[in-house]
């Protein structure tokens, strides 16, 4: 097919040119009356006339996935209305599935070997493929772009923290466009088992003395009352390291004054590496007391956030750390096992010295928006983004998509009036709809899941915890599906903001990370987890740590806090 469309693609320019050659009209542009060539296209009253061509590739996550009978990712309610109401007709080059880092290896693929990107490529993943993408020389700088057509709200998102750029600026100029997420709704509480409290008479722990006598009881009073010894403390799984978006365990370095796994302020005002501070070293110590007394499970390092997290959705674990949403996903699970169930998030515990922290305070970022150097119309992907803002970040009451993005699909009205996004309960009011399976058009939109204003979602969130009445429509929606337990969770983030401990370092690999990350980090882990597993002791981290900063760490840390130098 390829073959034969360059073959009529070269028929039509030779024929062009013989038309041109022979007195054709040269003059007009592309824009005269018979149609010759192609007509110039511009964007008035928010739509391109006549319709312009956004070319992209898509990884399909779960949510992605599922659409009504008849729809595809290329033809669907999205794209349809997107051409309508912008006039930009979405393409994509190809579209995979997500699964197995399918989108992120075809993208690196592409890259390696040189192939030509689409107009605009969206990522949010790892900073090596970032960085991948920005140093391949395919991707304009987006600055004199995001001055001129960034709508209001995303500026004042932007706005919001100056570091959003650091990841994707190079030599002074921004490489991509931010996709912003909520602000907060990364940081971590403490879930506890709220039934277990009650049967062993237990109060919510403070500090991590008295967490420690909970998990005592957790685990040698047979809190799920089946009369056998099959219970821990807390669940984690610390394979990808110890600084989790979930089954966290960097809270317990945060209560000895470090945080692992990133660069955090030092006193002095340098950056330091959380993870090779004599405060790290007392951590270590304490997880290894914890694994030998079961308050942890022998095979917590073998374990990622979501496999860890199955000793608390089993029913086997009193306690985890995890952000406020964990309600929503994984903790049905938790219910289905466990039937009788309660949870209920608490406060971080602080440390010996009163010192509390959990990784956090990172830019509210939900990856990359990448524009192609040759894309015709380049401000297209603005005009989208913009929309979204304006029409579905925080619709008005009475507005057109107040109640979602499509009736019939996220939503449907009841004949009272109300609300429902229950397909299964409701099938006659979400026609087409596979399996009884919830279609949400969101999750397809090239920003993920449209445009998120980033204080929204935690203030609307502590207004409802406080008992405020939901009066707008993203607050009702949000009281509609948030359960209790979720919204309670994101009203202890907010009272305890102060306990983030901040990544400074954002920035691309140094020239020295590049050739010694690998080695420094298996330093690391491997020295971590004999501690922790009692088969080294104390000494061996300041063995380590010497180690670390002559095999490239020292180097590291000066180019770290020169890069910091010169952004601050």
């Amino acid at each position: 097919m390829k073959k034969w469309l360059a073959l009529v693609l070269t028929a039509v320019m030779l024929f062009t040119v013989a038309a041109c050659g022979s007195g054709g009209n040269s003059g007009n542009n592309g824009n005269n009356e018979e149609g010759e060539g192609a007509e110039q296209s511009s964007f008035t009253n928010g739509k391109y006339d006549p319709p312009i061509t956004l070319t992209t590739v898509k990884g399909l996550d779960q949510n992605a996935s599922v659409f009504k009978e008849g729809e595809t990712v290329e033809d669907n309610v999205h794209t349809r209305l997107i051409k309508e109401r912008l006039g930009i007709d979405i393409k994509y080059d190809w579209v995979v599935t997500s699964t197995n880092d399918g989108y992120k290896n075809k993208l690196r693929l592409m890259l390696s070997s040189g192939e030509k990107m689409p107009d605009v490529v969206m990522y949010r993943g790892d900073s090596e493929t970032v960085n991948l993408l920005i140093d391949s020389g395919q991707f304009m700088a987006v600055d004199e772009l995001f001055e001129q057509y960034a709508g209001e709200e995303y500026k004042k998102g932007v706005d919001l923290d100056p570091t959003i750029w650091y990841p994707i600026t190079r030599d002074g100029k921004k490489m991509a466009l931010p996709i912003l997420d909520y602000a907060y709704n990364g940081d971590n509480v403490l879930w506890i088992r709220e039934d277990w409290l009650k049967k062993l008479n237990l109060k919510a722990p403070t500090t991590i003395e008295e967490m420690e006598q909970v998990m005592e009881a957790f685990v040698t009073q047979d809190p799920d009352g089946n009369g056998e010894d099959d219970t821990i403390g807390l669940a984690t799984g610390f394979k990808n390291g110890f600084n989790n978006w979930m089954t966290d365990i960097g809270f317990l370095f945060g209560a000895y004054g470090t945080m692992p796994g990133q660069w955090n302020m030092g006193e002095d005002g340098k950056l330091e590496h959380g993870s090779i501070q004599p405060e790290a070293k007392e951590a270590l110590l304490k997880l290894n007391e914890w694994l030998e007394k079961g308050y942890i499970h022998q095979d917590a390092a073998l374990k990622d956030e979501t496999t860890g997290s199955e000793y608390f959705t089993k029913g086997q674990a009193g306690m985890m750390v995890g952000p406020n949403w964990l309600p929503d996903w994984p903790f049905p699970d938790l219910e289905s096992n466990v039937p009788d169930a309660e949870y209920k998030a608490y406060p971080i515990p602080s440390g010996p010295n009163g010192k509390i922290g959990t990784a956090g305070g990172n830019p509210p970022v939900n990856g990359y928006i990448f524009i192609n150097k040759d894309a015709e119309h380049p401000e297209a992907i603005l005009h989208y983004y913009n929309w979204f803002f304006d029409n579905m970040a925080n619709p008005q009451p009475g507005s057109e998509f107040e109640n979602g993005f499509a009736e019939g699909y996220d939503y449907a009205i009841l004949e009272d009036g109300t609300l429902t996004s229950d397909p299964a309960a409701h099938p006659e009011l979400f026609p087409g709809n596979v399996d009884s399976q919830v279609v949400n058009p969101m999750y397809y939109t090239l920003t993920y899941e449209g445009a998120r204003i980033p204080t929204l979602y935690a203030e609307a969130m502590v207004k409802l915890a406080e008992g405020g009445t939901a009066e707008t429509p993203y607050e009702k929606s949000l009281a509609s599906y948030r359960k209790k337990e979720n919204i309670d969770a994101m009203k202890v983030v907010m009272d305890q903001v102060d306990i983030r401990m901040k990544n400074y370092y954002m920035g691309p690999l140094t020239k020295t990370m590049e050739s010694k990350n690998e080695l420094l980090n298996k330093m690391l882990n491997e020295t971590y987890n004999k501690i922790i597993y009692g088969q080294a002791s104390a000494d061996e981290f300041d063995k380590m740590v010497d180690n670390w900063l002559k095999s490239g760490g020292e180097e590291i840390t000066k180019e770290v806090n020169e890069w910091y130098d010169s952004v601050k």
